[in-house]
């Protein structure tokens, strides 16, 4: 019984440290992690040996082996199923050109459902779309990036199905819209 919940225990604890640490920290709380595991194990040898007097390694090195095993395949599992899921959204918008000094540099997009909120994109091809096409409303695609549910990034990938992710520069999104589920 003591095994089955060390090793529940140890998986809960390892579930937990992957939800807690941030995309971006991820590798360092890992190896924070680890070293604490290291540690404990030390800790657990040396109290181990004040208690009957002898160095109980060899007895609980597969325990510890196997545990840094599970610690690395749980830890990194739990982070790579729930970090950096893309979902794609889709709003209306309007649309007017986005002219600096008297230069036009793309369009500006403003969501229909959204007031205040508007992208800017300067894309060749979606420009000559909007010219020959002159559609009075326009499709965008976002995409919505999540970590562990929580929003952590969004870009436009789409207008009227013309991708224009490196032709975009970031506006005033919807982010109710965004951070809703």
């Amino acid at each position: 019984m003591a095994s089955i919940s060390y090793w529940s225990i140890l998986i809960l604890v390892i579930i937990a440290l992957a939800y807690v640490s941030p995309f971006h920290l991820a590798p360092l709380v890992f190896l924070l992690g680890g070293l604490a595991l290291g540690g404990g194990y030390l800790a657990f040898l040396s109290w181990r040996k004040r208690r009957s007097g002898v160095s109980e390694h060899s007895i609980h090195q597969s325990r510890f082996v196997g545990s840094i095993f599970v610690y690395v395949i749980v830890f990194w599992t739990t982070n790579g199923v729930f970090t950096n899921v893309k979902e794609d959204r889709e709003f209306w918008a309007r649309y007017e050109p986005y002219v600096t000094d008297g230069t036009q540099h793309g369009y500006v997009f403003h969501y229909l459902d959204y007031s205040n909120s508007y992208e800017r994109v300067d894309s060749p091809d979606l420009n000559r779309y909007l010219e020959e096409k002159k559609p009075e409303k326009v499709k965008l695609v976002l995409e919505i990036v999540r970590d562990f549910g929580k929003f952590r990034s969004y870009s436009v990938k789409s207008v009227e199905t013309i991708h224009v992710n490196t032709a975009w520069t970031p506006g005033e999104p919807p982010w109710p819209a965004l951070r809703k589920k």
